[in-house]
C-alpha cells in the first residue's frame, strides 16, 4: 500500500499533473511519503498557522499558491486548503498557477481529509487517497514500539497486525501502548479491537459487530448454510492455485423476519472473519466522501465480512437524486473491481426497489431467496428459541405447535416464545404449551397483513434467486 501510493505520486509528477489532491487524515505520514516520493529537500510546506516554508509571514492560501518557486524545491505541499476552495481568489490563484506549470515544472500538492475538487480545477488535477497502513507498516510500528515498551506475553506480531489493521498510524501507536498495559495477550487483543470499534464509530458509516451467531443458531436455510461452509475452503491459498477466485459474497433477499440478517452475521463466524456493518442511511448525508472512506477502511482491515443490511434503502431505484445515483455507481464499481478479500453479505426486503445492475453475476457469488419457514423449519426454530431460554424442547408439543403456525416468520416464532415466557412469569409459574398457544393467537403474522406484497415477493424469488431452504415442501401460500 505504501509503495503503491509512492508510485502513484511519482507517476502524477512525471506526467506533469499541476495539482495533486491527497485525501487523508494522516498529515505527518502523508508528508513523509510525499518526501520519499519527491526526494528529500525538494518539498516546501504551508499551513495557515506556520506560513510557507522559511517565510512564516505568508499565512494566506492564495499568497502561498502565488509565491515564487525555486528550482531546488519544485513541490509545494499545502495542508487543509479545502475550507478555502469556496473562495474565488484562491481558485483563481490555482488556475493562474496551472498556466505556469509548463514553464516552471512546479507541482502543488493539497493534503486534506476531504479532497473535494472544484469544477474549475477538475481537468487539471488528480486525486490520490493515502491508504491506511498495511501489514508491513503496522508490523514495523509493532517492532518499533516493542523496543520501547514490552508487549504482554503471548501477544505476537502477527496477532497484533491482524487486530490493528484499519487504524491510522497514530491510532496504531495508541492501540499498542494501551495493549501493553493489559495483563495478558487475550485482553491486549481485546483492547486493540475496542480501539478499532471506537474508531469505526467515529466514521458513523461503519460498525464492528461481534460475530456471536453460529450457523447452528439459525433455524432452517440448509442450502445457504451448506453453501457458506463450502465457501470457507475457498479462502486458503490452495484454492488460488486450484484456479478458484476468492469468494465475493452473497445477496440474501426475502420475507422480513425470516433470518436474512441472522445468517449474514453467522457468515462471519463460519468464515472466521471480522464482521463490519455498513449503514447506507448514515452514508447519505455526505454520500460520496463517506462511501469512499468506508470502502477504504474496509479494504484496509480485510479479510473481513462486510454486512450491508437492507441494501435497497441506499441503492434502490426510483430516485432522482444525482448524488445517490453517483453513490450507487461507485458502490457497484467497487463490488465489481475490489481486489481486497472482502466478503459482502447484503440483505434486501423490498426487492422491487433493487436495481437490476446490483444482482448481476460477478458482483455476488450467489443470490438467495429466504422464504417463510416450512413446517420442519418452524419446528426447528421453536426448539432453538426454547433451548436458548433454558427450556427443554422435549417438554413441549413443538411439532404440533410448529405445524399450526403456518404463516409465521422466524422472528414471529421467536416472539411467540418470548410472549409465552412473559405470560408464565406474570403468573409466577413455569412455561407451558398453553402459554405458547395463547401467545400465538395474539400475534397476527405479516404474511397475513400484507398478503399481496408477500405473494409478489415470493413470485420474484422463484424466478430470480436460489432458494435458501432445502425443504421443498414449503407451503405455497396465497396461491390458487
Amino acid at each position: 500500500m505504501r509503495a503503491e501510493f509512492i508510485a502513484e505520486v511519482r507517476a502524477a509528477i512525471a506526467a506533469r499533473v499541476p495539482i495533486i489532491f491527497v485525501g487523508t487524515h494522516e498529515e505527518q505520514r502523508a508528508l513523509e511519503l510525499l518526501t520519499e516520493a519527491v526526494g528529500a529537500g525538494r518539498v516546501t510546506t504551508w499551513t495557515s498557522t506556520n506560513g510557507l516554508g522559511d517565510d512564516p509571514a505568508i499565512l494566506s492560501a492564495s499568497d502561498a499558491i502565488q509565491a515564487p518557486f525555486t528550482r531546488d524545491k519544485p513541490v509545494r505541499v499545502l495542508f487543509d486548503v479545502h475550507p478555502f476552495l469556496d473562495n474565488p481568489r484562491v481558485v483563481r490563484a490555482l488556475r493562474d498557477f496551472i498556466r505556469t506549470v509548463r514553464s516552471t515544472g512546479a507541482i502543488l500538492i493539497l493534503v486534506s481529509p476531504s479532497p473535494d475538487v472544484p469544477a474549475e480545477l477538475d481537468r487539471d488535477s488528480t486525486v490520490i487517497h493515502l491508504p491506511l497502513p498495511g501489514p508491513e507498516e503496522v508490523g514495523a510500528l509493532f517492532d518499533q514500539e516493542k523496543a520501547r515498551i514490552e508487549a504482554p506475553e503471548g501477544l505476537t506480531r502477527e496477532g497484533f497486525v491482524r487486530a490493528a489493521l484499519g487504524l491510522t498510524q497514530g491510532e496504531v501507536y495508541r492501540a499498542y501502548r494501551l495493549a501493553a498495559m493489559m495483563p495478558d495477550a487475550e485482553s491486549a487483543l481485546a483492547r486493540i479491537v475496542a480501539e478499532k470499534q471506537s474508531t469505526l464509530r467515529k466514521s458513523s458509516t461503519l460498525e464492528l459487530i461481534s460475530a456471536d451467531i453460529a450457523l447452528e443458531d439459525v433455524g432452517g436455510l440448509e442450502v445457504l448454510k451448506a453453501w457458506l461452509k463450502m465457501r470457507v475452503l475457498a479462502f486458503d491459498e490452495g484454492a488460488r492455485a486450484f484456479g478458484l477466485a476468492q469468494p465475493r459474497g452473497m445477496l440474501v433477499c426475502g420475507v422480513q423476519g425470516c433470518g436474512k440478517s441472522l445468517v449474514s452475521k453467522a457468515a462471519a463466524r463460519v468464515l472466521g472473519l471480522p464482521l463490519v456493518r455498513l449503514d447506507f442511511a448514515d452514508v447519505m448525508p455526505s454520500p460520496e466522501q463517506a462511501l469512499r472512506e468506508a470502502m477504504r477502511v474496509v479494504e484496509a482491515i480485510s479479510p473481513v465480512v462486510l454486512w450491508v443490511d437492507e441494501v435497497e434503502k441506499g441503492l434502490g431505484e426510483g430516485t432522482s437524486d444525482a448524488r445517490q445515483a453517483r453513490v450507487f455507481g461507485a458502490f457497484l464499481t467497487w463490488l465489481q473491481e475490489r481486489r481486497a478479500m472482502v466478503f459482502v453479505a447484503a440483505t434486501a426486503n423490498d426487492v422491487e426497489r433493487l436495481p437490476p445492475e446490483l444482482s448481476r453475476r460477478g458482483r455476488f457469488d450467489e443470490i438467495f431467496f429466504v422464504d417463510l419457514p416450512s413446517i420442519k423449519e418452524r419446528q426447528d426454530i421453536l426448539r432453538l428459541q426454547l433451548k436458548r431460554r433454558g427450556r427443554d424442547p422435549a417438554a413441549f408439543a413443538v411439532d404440533a405447535l410448529g405445524e399450526s403456525l403456518e404463516h409465521f416468520s422466524g422472528a414471529e416464532l421467536e416472539q411467540v416464545v418470548t410472549s409465552g415466557l412473559f405470560r408464565a412469569y406474570a403468573k409466577r409459574r413455569e412455561l407451558t404449551d398453553l402459554d405458547l398457544r395463547a401467545a400465538a393467537k395474539e400475534t397476527t403474522p405479516l404474511a397475513v397483513l400484507y398478503e399481496e406484497k408477500i405473494q409478489a415477493l415470493r413470485t420474484w424469488g422463484r424466478a430470480r434467486a436460489r432458494r435458501a431452504s432445502a425443504d421443498r415442501r414449503t407451503l405455497e401460500l396465497f396461491e390458487d
